[in-house]
């Protein structure tokens, strides 16, 4: 039996345990935002974000958060605050409401309480994160992985390709991992490691600026490692709830060891930097993203560098994807005698979060 002290000592820790639990528990347990849709349907629960057109909301009758069609959504309230980003690149941190019309051109979409701070269209709306939302929750991204085996020669290929961003007001960071393999048993192999580091601030509603850290390996060129740092400014021409579509230009420094023989098997470069990003997504279908950077030598006179990056998905389940991705790294002047092009074209499956 239990000393009554010890009892009570028991009782206190349990009491301090409960009481710490419980705002955890009403946080997790908070359904008062409200969504209805178009055919009627009324749903209850918390919103969790906007992104790709895509309204992701989850409720405690739910197993797991569904995602609604933003366009086939009729209203929505909610006493959150949210980050609300729009197609002219504007941004606003306040509660929301999505006020019933019969027409897109109207601004049903209210930014603001007793005090609205706008009206916009609700199509005008591409992006809504929770203002409070921890690290993770942030977080957006996907993961490809494809394995592909010919029994005839043991020839095998992998490729794994990792994207992940985090906003946080104006700025965007940007990380990606892109790597293959391939080989024969008892034969040669080829490996290519990619990591790219991309920053973003947003200055105007269309002008941003930011800078890039990547690291480039690859067999096929002979180059043992490439590491480039630069900084970039760049324009958005066309921002929508399906398509987005940006040019950018700048300076970029990079030092080149190479593993080929060479009387200079190492080298530091100065190239200028140009390119576009494009990325167009249909609800529940399709998922297209697209990057193509130009690098013409400042130091080196006819040389040229391209690198590109395109990704095409296609939905097959809930968060699951079937991916094509396709690389591209060419050089028309490499410094040792390498090949002046590493491309590769992939089948995966996808997990975009």
């Amino acid at each position: 039996m239990f000393k009554e002290g010890v009892l009570r000592k028991i009782l206190r820790i349990n009491f301090v345990i409960i009481a710490s639990l419980l705002p955890a528990v009403t946080t997790i347990a908070r359904n008062d935002d409200v969504v209805i849709l178009k055919n009627g349907d009324r749903l209850t629960g918390e919103i969790r974000g906007l992104q790709n057109g895509e309204l992701k909301f989850f409720s405690g009758y739910m197993a797991e958060s569904v995602r609604l069609d933003w366009t086939k959504v009729e209203r929505l309230e909610s006493k959150s605050t949210f980050m609300i980003f729009l197609v002219d690149g504007k941004l606003f941190t306040d509660v929301i409401r999505l006020l019933p019309s019969n027409s897109g051109q109207v601004a049903n979409f209210v930014i603001g309480g007793k005090h609205e701070s706008a009206r916009v269209q609700q199509v005008d709306v591409v992006r809504i994160l929770l203002a409070d939302a921890r690290f993770f929750k942030r977080l957006e991204g996907s993961v490809d992985f494809g394995l592909n085996f010919t029994s005839g020669n043991d020839q095998y290929s992998t490729e794994l390709l990792a994207t992940a961003t985090y906003r946080t007001g104006s700025n965007a960071f940007t990380g990606s991992i892109d790597s293959s393999f391939s080989g024969q048993h008892n034969g040669t192999s080829t490996r290519r490691n990619q990591f790219n580091f991309d920053y973003r601030k947003q200055l105007t509603p269309r002008w941003f600026a930011g800078g890039v850290v990547d690291f480039l390996r690859s067999d096929q060129q002979s180059l043992s490692l490439r590491t480039s740092l630069g900084g970039l400014l760049g324009r958005n021409l066309k921002q929508t709830e399906g398509t987005r579509f940006a040019v950018f230009g700048g300076i970029v420094g990079n030092r080149e060891k190479y593993s080929a023989t060479t009387d200079h098997p190492q080298s530091t470069n100065l190239d200028a930097l140009t390119g576009v990003d494009f990325a167009t997504f249909r609800f529940s279908r399709t998922d297209f993203r697209s990057r193509v950077s130009l690098f013409p030598s400042l130091t080196t006179p006819g040389r040229t560098r391209v690198q590109a990056t395109s990704n095409f998905r296609l939905r097959i389940a809930t968060d699951l994807w079937v991916g094509f991705h396709l690389y591209e790294n060419f050089d028309s002047k490499p410094p040792v005698r390498a090949d002046k092009n590493d491309l590769g074209i992939s089948t995966s499956l996808s997990w975009i979060f």
